[in-house]
């Protein structure tokens, strides 16, 4: 009798099991159909900036690529290594960009502190020939104000570099660069605080010490945007910082799950906000303030996951954005992540 419920309840504990893993098999193999087919990617390594020019994108990661900025890189664009490096051999780990000139910092080895400015001249076809900017060798830091119209243009927009005396000078061309009184909108004291990054408040060039900085017009006014360890290390990093341009106090605004890494503009209503752990949307209300950051809803959880985005961008069509990952378990996982609104989902670049 024994035996015989032995055997009964050893066929009752299999069928469960069997009928259990028939269904988790289901469930994975609805997973694995829903998974995206990636593509070879052809930007890695570790990215920094993506600029716009003249109908084009560039994109560093110690190498310069470019493309059309409405190409996609799954139909008829693709992007491709500049045959010609500004400085042969030497890392490019910073560009900027104006209305016609592409600018690249090169350094010796990237944990230099400082490097040189190289500009090419950028038309339909790419950027043309490099030359070393004069009086621009002792490089902190390279940025732009960001500006860039839905047509592709880059009329108004002006590129800059912090020097190693923490002066900031705006490029012109193959130029020389002309020096420039600027305000730290983050109100900086401390000593070793120098600018890093720029934006377009629609009357001028604004100036922040902090990388994390974005500026948007909300029906006519513009705001400027950052995060709260911009004024307090030991803070938390997960709330967004907002004022008016020109204001003299900075608000709060929403929260975001991970720690902000980066903020891009998306049209004059939102905000791109790379984190720690992915990146997150935050809704910009008419008053200038950023809602919490909501998880999008693509597939980039199950694509890069909860990486760290240490760069996100906005060109092209509505709808198309740029991510850089940074793996920080693993090297391996440092690529460039493309959406368009065509193929609905992201995929390596």
């Amino acid at each position: 009798m024994k035996n015989k419920r032995f055997i009964y309840g050893f066929l009752l504990v299999a069928t469960i099991i069997a009928l259990f893993a028939s269904c988790k098999q289901d469930v994975i193999f609805y997973d694995i159909s829903q998974e995206v087919e990636y593509e070879a990617p052809i930007v890695e390594g570790n990215i920094f900036s993506m600029v716009p020019c003249s109908g084009m994108l560039f994109v560093q990661n110690n190498n310069i690529y470019q493309k059309g900025w409405t190409a996609e890189k799954n139909a008829e664009g693709r992007w491709t290594q500049l045959s010609t490096a500004p400085a042969s051999g030497k890392p490019v780990v910073r560009l900027a960009s104006d209305a016609a000139y592409l600018y690249a910092l090169v350094k010796d080895n990237t944990s230099d502190e400082t490097g040189s400015v190289f500009a090419a001249p950028v038309t339909a076809s790419g950027a043309g020939d490099w030359s070393a900017v004069p009086g621009a060798t002792n490089v902190k830091e390279l940025f732009d104000n960001c500006i860039f119209a839905a047509d592709g243009t880059t009329t108004g927009r002006n590129a800059y570099f912090t020097d190693g005396d923490n002066a900031v000078k705006k490029l012109a061309g193959t130029g020389t660069p002309v020096a420039q009184s600027v305000t730290d909108v983050m109100g900086a004291t401390d000593e070793d605080a120098y600018i890093k990054a720029a934006g377009f408040d629609g009357t001028t060039d604004c100036f922040s010490s902090n990388a994390v900085f974005a500026v948007i017009n909300v029906s006519g006014t513009a705001y400027l945007y950052t995060f709260n360890r911009a004024f307090d290390s030991s803070a938390d990093g997960k709330t967004l910082k907002y004022k008016a341009s020109g204001a003299s106090s900075w608000s709060d605004g929403g929260t975001t799950d991970s720690i902000i890494t980066t903020l891009t503009a998306y049209g004059t209503d939102k905000l791109l906000v790379g984190t720690q752990g992915g990146y997150e949307v935050s809704a910009v209300g008419s008053d200038g303030k950023p809602a919490n950051g909501e998880n999008p809803s693509d597939n980039a959880e199950s694509a890069f996951g909860t990486r760290y985005v240490n760069g996100i961008w906005h060109y092209g069509a509505e709808g198309t954005l740029y991510a850089a990952v940074v793996g920080v378990e693993h090297s391996q996982y440092n690529k460039l992540w493309g959406y368009y609104t065509s193929r609905n989902k992201w995929n390596y670049e």
